[in-house]
């Protein structure tokens, strides 16, 4: 965490809670890119970054700079909102990957971005976002952990379970493109 976050953090702790609003032009832009690729409008995207600002002012007594950054704590908070909202409005995730440079390890070296499009298309929201926080977003597993579980539990386990289930998606995405190559 920066030395500027630390001084807002302990001035809005201290009460003085305009301060927040520097955290939101901060972390607001990110967030917002970070949201409309998870529920893809860019008012929901918006509505769900509100939901987002919201829920870490009212928890901002919860946040640990030893467990994680402010950047990731906000984005893990944005995750389960994004995620909520989806559930709510029964929405899929659209997944921009650059099939050049992002396509998954075991996939087909001939597939192309609509057929890894329609397949992506077919996964659940909650493993369409693994998806783009591993491979668009570059995080690490160990972030992915943290961002995902609802606990905020980045141990060995959890990041060994989310490496399976990275695993596991990818052999699915692997089942669904030679279906749709089947059917071309």
């Amino acid at each position: 965490m920066t030395n500027g976050d630390n001084i807002i953090i302990a001035s809005i702790r201290g009460g003085e809670t305009k301060a927040f609003g520097q955290l939101v032009k901060r972390y607001g832009p990110s967030l917002m890119v970070f949201v409309g690729r998870i529920v893809g409008v860019q008012e929901d995207a918006e509505d769900v970054v509100q939901n987002t600002f919201v829920a870490a002012f009212q928890h901002l007594k919860d946040f640990d700079p030893q467990r994680a950054s402010l950047p990731t704590w906000l984005q893990r908070i944005a995750y389960h909102e994004a995620l909520y909202h989806l559930r709510k409005h029964r929405r899929q995730v659209e997944l921009p990957l650059n099939i050049s440079d992002d396509i998954p390890d075991d996939l087909p070296e001939d597939t192309t971005a609509q057929q890894l499009d329609e397949a992506i298309q077919q996964l659940s929201p909650e493993e369409q976002t693994l998806l783009q926080l591993f491979y668009y977003d570059g995080r690490s597993l160990k972030e992915i952990a943290y961002i995902t579980d609802k606990a905020g539990q980045a141990t060995a386990r959890e990041v060994s379970r989310l490496s399976s289930q990275l695993f596991r998606i990818r052999q699915r995405l692997r089942i669904i493109l030679t279906h749709i190559r089947n059917h071309e």
